[in-house]
């Protein structure tokens, strides 16, 4: 189940306050930036791979659906997680001209399943069927 943190004011910068959070170590982090209006990313899930999201510049939406319900997260601040179970079908959209997203995982790519059925029909944004 999707799962937003926020960070307190108390806790360090670094990543290091969300080992409480995380139960593997992270094995791949990559970014997503530069995505074109109207243009969404992921429209996936996952077999194992549990990842946490974080939009360290500008802003992006997220819809989350898992097989009990759905979620929708703006993710403005790099004071925000989106912790993501592997079960969780997600999309990105909505990117900011500046966004810049990480995204932490805690498998490699190689070890990775991907998805792309959603759990149930629901009403989208109208986004570009392209993917960047």
């Amino acid at each position: 189940m999707a799962h937003l943190i926020t960070k307190k004011g108390s806790e360090n910068r670094d990543l290091e306050w969300l080992r409480e959070y995380w139960g593997r170590g992270v094995e791949r982090i990559f970014f997503i930036y530069g995505v074109p209006e109207g243009v969404a990313r992921g429209r996936h899930h996952h077999a194992r791979c549990q990842m946490g999201l974080i939009c360290v510049s500008g802003s992006v939406d997220v819809y989350i659906q898992s097989p009990q319900r759905d979620y929708h997260f703006t993710l403005n601040t790099p004071e925000k997680v989106l912790l993501l179970a592997p079960e969780d079908w997600r999309m990105m959209y909505n990117f900011s001209d500046d966004a810049v997203l990480m995204v932490m995982a805690d498998r490699s790519y190689r070890e990775t399943t991907y998805y792309q059925e959603m759990y149930r029909e629901v009403a989208l944004p109208k986004l570009s069927a392209m993917y960047a």
